[in-house]
């Protein structure tokens, strides 16, 4: 019955960490816009006035305005450090069709025994990755990205992303992701 109770859980956790993803996906994609005012002797396109954005060539990364409608935020071409890159606003925005992928291969780390696959963090670790759009690297947002060990188990201490400089949240877990009280918590870190 405690086993039954603690898969519950889990589902539910991650259930809730998938809805939190899809909420922000559905508020980020709607375009903040008000109506044109008319203009009899203007010619084109109505402009959009209170949308700011990017143009190509501009610099621009996670924490910078989103690049224009039809252009990506890219590191760098040759960046050995591509999301430190668009962190630090070191990218560029780039057409999209210009874009290229990367095949880079970088070699990950043998998995140790016993299917980390289906250890409960890595399969939440593989949802936020399958189902994370480029358009959220361009919020300010927090992103929550499990802190998975090498069997595929929740590390002890779990934070929010960072904000630029300013550290993200951090709270304590077991091994299956359930909330447990810090060893110590001083000045807003907290000890697992």
């Amino acid at each position: 019955m405690k086993l039954l109770m603690e898969s519950l859980q889990i589902k539910m956790l991650l259930c809730v960490n998938i809805l939190a993803l899809l909420v922000r996906e559905v508020a980020l994609s709607s375009i903040l816009t008000t109506p044109s005012r008319g203009c009899p002797t203007c010619t084109g396109k109505p402009v959009d006035l209170n949308v700011a954005s990017l143009a190509p060539g501009e610099p621009c990364g996670v924490y910078t305005l989103s690049c224009a409608p039809g252009l990506r935020c890219e590191p760098p071409q040759d960046e050995p450090r591509p999301l430190r890159a668009l962190l630090e606003g070191r990218g560029v925005c780039s057409n999209v069709s210009s874009t290229t992928p990367t095949t880079q291969v970088y070699p990950a780390e043998s998995a140790p025994t016993e299917e980390p696959n289906e250890a409960p963090c890595r399969k939440l670790l593989m949802k936020v990755i399958q189902d994370l759009d480029a358009h959220l690297f361009k919020s300010r947002h927090d992103i929550y990205i499990p802190n998975c060990d090498k069997s595929g188990f929740y590390k002890r201490k779990q934070c929010w992303s960072s904000l630029g400089k300013q550290r993200g949240k951090c709270w304590c877990v077991d091994e299956n992701g359930l909330s447990v009280p810090p060893k110590t918590k001083r000045q807003g870190n907290v000890n697992c």
